[in-house]
């Protein structure tokens, strides 16, 4: 399936929304961009600026001045029809943001302030902003059951980076981890640590394992988490930029359009998301201040 095409989906489905009230469900979305929803809530942020749920509110005020500029249906039933329970909330949004009062838009010469609908038909650059991240290798390789052990969290995006990498670090999970060193994986070049995420839950929330992959009969150090990973075809990306946000913001959809023009579906029945910080492609790269590679591993199948 073309992704780009879910995506565009995705903003036919939040337009359908809009005139009558519903809420988001995150189901839905997930279901039609065949992506967990917190990965496509980050997607669309990057791409449009605003939030989903920030979107469909612009849009909703926008499509209500149109319509109170071109009807003459009373403003509490159009504010009603587009999801607003009482007059004064609707006229504070609407103040808010077009920047006049309903009422002086009707039958006058006010300027609206229109939000237009998002495309992500030219996803290299969207309302603005140009992906500066680059696919520098894509490879597969058969990775062997093995589980993950180090610290866990259930977090967003917004908080995975201080809560869970400046906590890993704070509270010493590699320098444990490396006291079963014998027994950490070998088919993964040489790594300060790796971030897991799986279980998505909701628009914005996710487990996220700090630690490194070990074989399945290693030790598990005291009061670390550990979680087991199922054997199975594994995607390895690397994705090069100036900076870590660059790479993150934009990670996914460089990772999907890689391995869908590659022959391969991500294999959503064992979805995990898997960021390794390489000694060689990141953590030297970034002392020298250059350009830095971070390494993705997430599990295919074969698109037949």
């Amino acid at each position: 399936m073309d992704n780009f095409n879910a995506f565009e989906r995705v903003v036919e489905y939040l337009e359908n929304i809009i005139p009558c009230a519903d809420e988001v469900d995150y189901s839905v979305i997930s279901k039609i961009a065949a992506t967990p929803a917190p990965l496509f809530q980050r997607i669309f942020v990057y791409i449009t600026g605003v939030s989903i749920n920030e979107y469909l509110r612009r849009r909703r005020l926008t499509l209500a001045g149109y319509d109170i500029r071109n009807s003459s249906e009373k403003i509490i039933d159009i504010a009603m029809k587009y999801g607003f329970n009482s007059h004064a909330a609707f006229t504070r949004a609407f103040k808010e943001h077009h920047k006049v009062s309903p009422s002086s838009i009707r039958g006058g010469g006010e300027q609206l302030n229109g939000y237009p609908r998002a495309s992500f038909t030219n996803i290299r650059i969207v309302g603005g902003k140009r992906i500066m991240a680059e696919l520098k290798k894509i490879e597969y390789g058969e990775f062997g059951a093995r589980k993950i052990v180090g610290m866990m969290k259930m977090t967003s995006f917004q908080k995975a980076g201080e809560e869970c990498w400046g906590a890993a670090f704070t509270e010493g999970v590699f320098d444990r981890i490396q006291e079963i060193e014998r027994w950490i994986c070998k088919d993964i070049d040489d790594y300060i640590g790796l971030g897991h995420m799986s279980k998505f839950v909701g628009k914005d929330n996710f487990q996220y394992i700090i630690g490194k992959f070990v074989e399945l009969d290693a030790p598990v150090p005291d009061k670390m988490y550990t979680e087991n990973i199922p054997a199975g075809t594994v995607a390895k990306i690397w994705i090069e930029a100036d900076n870590l946000n660059d790479i993150i913001d934009c990670a996914y959809l460089i990772c999907s359009e890689a391995i869908e023009k590659t022959g391969y579906k991500i294999d959503f029945e064992k979805f995990y998301w898997c960021d390794v910080y390489t000694y060689d492609r990141y953590c030297v790269p970034l002392e020298k201040g250059q350009k830095i590679i971070l390494d993705y591993l997430l599990p295919v199948i074969k698109d037949e």
